[in-house]
């Protein structure tokens, strides 16, 4: 019942590693997590998003290569585990009798493994050994176990290399799908060319041989990653294989006795032997049959892809020629129709010019004609009204000079009586002066005759200003007289 539930047991682990472990999910999360980044790369943006985001068939690309990544990946992550298993001996400490028949060894061996190896139960190695015990335990001896553990080892080749399958395929599809896009973007580019509008349709030509060209290099670079990373791969996987088989040999078939001699208790024992001998032989022999068919059939398969895409290329290059050609050569009778047609509407066009020029000329001489002669009536009637404002201008400033004379003799007179005032009241002083002298002892009328004497002064020092004013009005007469004679010559 052991053996079940362990089996039981892997099995249901190995669900769970089947769903989580799946390169098909770690891939397409990979491609979302990248594409999801690349907007936010520092370097080589541009290019990235050239070589990257230009077509679908990059996107296609990009997503089988990293889910061969993820692929590879998987394998790679469990190589440190089984190149674990075998750096310790994994059977050791185990006690075995002398007097334990092989049925007792292959349960002690078991026994043995569930205790140390719980860590290490999905290894090769110790697959390899429960498979021999199982064996054992199941024919009840050891006989042919050396044959069995060969078959075991022949087996995991096979299954390792059954392992690759997925990764060969992506390996084998990444580059037809960059052929393909060689094949979109030459179509495209042919499918663009108007011979008509040849220079517009040259930015979508161009376009399409760039879609061509892109997704080759990228599906090229790609598949040579994939290759490379598979033969490392699938090198370090093979080299454990044969350190199991090695070990299988040298420390497994020691436990067992007369596990390395053949058996040679009865005839039927020996005839089951030499038939399971035939039947590896055979089986040997249809599967490198078998594996050198397959090998044939890819490798006709290739050289007929190759063949089908060189000849598609060739064919598709000498059409975008011819056409290219046959394009250029209507480019040019076009171009030639065009500038005989330009050629006869630029004369025609420079005739007209001609035409016009020369009767725009006539019509501004008349122009200049009329309005020489509206300048001529315009600058009469001007100096008419310049005459008339001069005219008017002197006869305002004779009537101003006129009143400006009657004002300062105005100003004259009253300077006279002024004058007159001023000798009466120097009269008058000289007699209150003799009255100060005569009235020195009457304070009161002291100070009567100071305050008439201050009145006096005042009285004078407003006669000298007036003085000053009529001289300031004498010269601005005298100025805007003679301005007047010089404009009235």
């Amino acid at each position: 019942m052991a053996p079940k539930s362990r089996a039981g047991g892997r099995s249901i682990e190995q669900v769970i590693n089947g769903i989580f472990g799946s390169p098909w999910l770690w891939g397409t999360a990979i491609t979302c997590g990248f594409y999801l980044s690349l907007p936010y790369l520092p370097l080589y943006q541009a290019d990235m998003q050239r070589y990257f985001t230009a077509h679908w068939i990059e996107y296609a690309t990009t997503g089988l290569f990293f889910i061969g990544l993820a692929t590879l990946f998987t394998k790679l992550r469990r190589i440190p585990g089984e190149r674990g298993a075998l750096q310790p001996d994994l059977l050791e400490g185990l006690k075995l009798d002398t007097a334990d028949d092989s049925g007792q060894c292959a349960e002690k061996i078991q026994a043995h493994l569930d205790e140390v190896a719980k860590r290490s139960e999905e290894t090769h190695l110790v697959r390899r050994v429960r498979d021999a015990c199982d064996y054992v335990t199941g024919r009840g001896s050891a006989d042919g176990l050396e044959g069995y553990l060969t078959y075991l080892a022949e087996l995991g080749s096979g299954r390792l290399h059954d392992g690759y399958a997925l990764i060969r395929t992506i390996t084998w599809a990444v580059p037809i799908l960059g052929f393909l896009g060689t094949v979109i973007g030459i179509t495209m580019a042919i499918a663009n060319i108007t011979p008509d509008k040849l220079e517009s349709s040259l930015p979508e030509v161009t376009a399409g041989l760039a879609v061509a060209f892109d997704t080759t290099a990228l599906s090229l670079a790609l598949s040579m990653l994939l290759v490379f990373g598979t033969f490392i791969v699938e090198r370090s996987e093979q080299q454990t294989l044969d350190d199991i088989e090695d070990y299988g040999v040298k420390r497994i078939l020691q436990l067992f006795p007369n596990a390395a001699s053949p058996a040679k208790s009865s005839p039927f024992n020996l005839a089951e032997q030499q038939a399971a001998e035939q039947l590896l032989v055979r089986s040997e022999g249809m599967i490198s049959w078998q594996m050198d068919l397959w090998q044939t059939s890819l490798e006709s398969l290739r050289e007929r892809w190759s063949g089908t895409l060189t000849k598609q290329q060739e064919y598709l290059d000498q059409a975008l020629q011819t056409g290219l050609t046959n394009s250029l050569v209507d480019h040019s009778q076009q171009l030639s129709a065009l500038r005989s047609e330009f050629l006869t509407a630029f004369q025609s066009a420079s005739a007209s010019i001609g035409q016009q020029v020369a009767e725009a000329r006539i019509a501004m001489a008349e122009q200049q004609q009329h309005g020489c002669v509206q300048i001529a009536t315009l600058w009469q009637q001007f100096q008419g009204e310049l005459t008339q404002t001069r005219d008017e201008h002197l006869r305002q400033l004779s009537i101003l000079t006129q009143a400006i004379t009657t004002e300062v003799g105005g100003w004259q007179n009253q300077l006279q009586s002024s004058t007159l005032m001023m000798s009466s009241q120097f009269q008058e002083l000289r007699q209150q002066g003799d009255v100060f002298l005569k009235l020195t002892e009457n304070e009161s009328e002291l100070v009567r005759l100071e305050s008439r004497l201050a009145e006096n002064l005042e009285a004078v020092k407003v006669v000298e200003s007036l003085e000053h004013t009529l001289l300031n009005l004498n010269a601005a007469v005298n100025l805007l007289t003679t301005r007047a004679k010089s404009k009235a010559a």
